[in-house]
């Protein structure tokens, strides 16, 4: 007779967190696939747990998602837990929940934290409808068309995870794109210094430029945007400065200065020469920090 797989939550800060129901699991099932073994062995010691760990992270979740599948059909109950949180939110798991239910195995969820319900349940926010993104675009080109992609959207309340280091340059790109936002922003949220900051993008970027501790610990970030916030349909599908110069420098060769000339001439009516050119100096400044990174 196969066995159950259990999608454990486990607490994102604090261990009070742990149900009586995931504390139980942990302990009865065969095998525990864990995002991080040490993580989560450290977790079972401080519970007063043992048990057998195998490795599910996401390098290596495809290959295991056969492997365990098999232990599974063999009659082996498992647990699938992720660093913190629920598995598979932004976090390992999905290809072994996918493979278990290909071939017919019961996948049982034990709820439990999760950082992203947490921060919504916090913020105030009317969440009739909301939206999760996992982690913030890292390029400021992919950036800026996901600020795009929120102001166009009909679900106006969006939450998604952002970096300590790059939290700031975040705020500043939706204080300037997206200025009447809403934000409820979770530093280190159910852990001993947890901080909640609340308000315009650029209030929150004041108050995290005032604090020396802002680029240490974990972000979620909660966006509302007001109805009147929304962009037209046509300029919610424009397409951005930076990409139409991207596109001339792709097609003509030449410099960045071309390229805005050539835009300007052809599509001066929607973007003004200016517009271009603070485009012109984001494309430089993103060419430049590729670049680094490759140096590197």
């Amino acid at each position: 007779m196969p066995g159950k797989l259990y999608v454990v939550a486990t607490p994102i800060g604090n261990l009070e967190d742990i149900t009586e129901r995931a504390r139980r699991t942990l302990e009865e099932v065969d095998i525990i696939a864990a995002e991080d073994t040490r993580s989560t062995k450290k977790l079972l010691s401080l519970l007063g747990l043992r048990g057998r760990t195998v490795s599910n992270h996401k390098f290596n979740e495809r290959e295991q998602a056969d492997a365990l599948a098999a232990e599974l059909l063999a009659g082996k109950n498992i647990a699938l837990v992720s660093d913190a949180g629920t598995p598979c939110i932004s976090d390992p798991g999905w290809a072994l929940v996918s493979a278990a239910v290909r071939n017919g195995i019961e996948v049982i969820g034990v709820c439990g934290p999760s950082a992203p319900i947490t921060a919504l349940s916090v913020s105030g926010f009317e969440p009739t409808s909301f939206a999760f993104y996992g982690f913030f675009p890292r390029e400021q080109g992919e950036a800026l068309r996901f600020i795009n992609r929120l102001a166009g959207a009909d679900i106006r309340v969006s939450v998604c995870f952002e970096s300590p280091m790059r939290m700031k340059k975040t705020l500043s790109l939706l204080s300037e794109h997206l200025p009447r936002a809403e934000l409820c922003l979770c530093n280190d949220l159910t852990k001993l210094h947890e901080r909640i900051y609340r308000g315009s993008p650029a209030s929150v970027l004041a108050e995290l430029e005032a604090n020396p501790a802002a680029e240490k610990g974990e972000y979620t970030l909660v966006i509302h945007l007001p109805i009147d916030e929304a962009v037209p349909e046509d300029e919610a599908d424009k397409i951005s400065p930076e990409a139409l110069l991207v596109d001339s420098l792709v097609k003509n060769g030449g410099t960045l200065r071309d390229a805005v000339a050539d835009v300007h001439k052809r599509l001066g009516d929607e973007y003004s020469k200016n517009e271009l050119y603070s485009a012109s100096l984001r494309l430089k400044e993103l060419l430049g920090e590729l670049s680094g990174d490759a140096g590197r």
